[in-house]
């Protein structure tokens, strides 16, 4: 199991696909609805084990010293496995060499506990995601 950065084709389906399968699969949501205008200048990255994509996650870089962490995603099977933490680790560590300053997200209400284990903070309500999906809004000063 390594984490790595998807470079080639094959690497960038398998990457969307998981995204699409775990963040918009279970609510019906069309294949390309798991991709967004900044995927293009964001740092993405996946966990692989073999020819396997156990978990995605991107960082995009905002102006002022902030980022965003969007897309989180772990393979059902790989759940409390690490798999997230790694993730979340090195978009950390990656946002930090470019010298940010303050990290923000939106994590679903069943994911709050795991980003409050990793020194998240809850701002509030964000958007509700397919008009079900409740979204709080989170901070790390990393």
């Amino acid at each position: 199991m390594m984490i790595v950065e998807p470079t080639s084709d094959s690497d960038f389906r398998r990457y969307y696909d998981l995204r699409w399968r775990i963040l918009r699969a279970p609510w019906d949501q069309p294949r390309g609805s798991e991709r967004d205008d900044q995927d293009a200048d964001a740092t993405h990255l996946m966990v692989v084990d073999d020819s396997d994509t156990l978990g995605v996650g991107r960082l995009h870089i905002k102006p002022e010293s902030s980022a965003c962490i969007r897309y989180m995603a772990v393979d059902e099977q790989y759940r409390g496995s690490g798999i997230g933490s790694l993730i979340l680790a090195e978009l950390e560590n990656r946002a930090v060499a470019q010298g940010v300053k303050r990290i923000i997200l939106n994590a679903r209400e069943t994911a709050v506990g795991f980003y409050e284990k990793h020194g998240y903070r809850a701002l509030g309500p964000a958007p509700t995601l397919f008009g079900c999906i409740a979204h709080v809004e989170m901070s790390k000063t990393p």
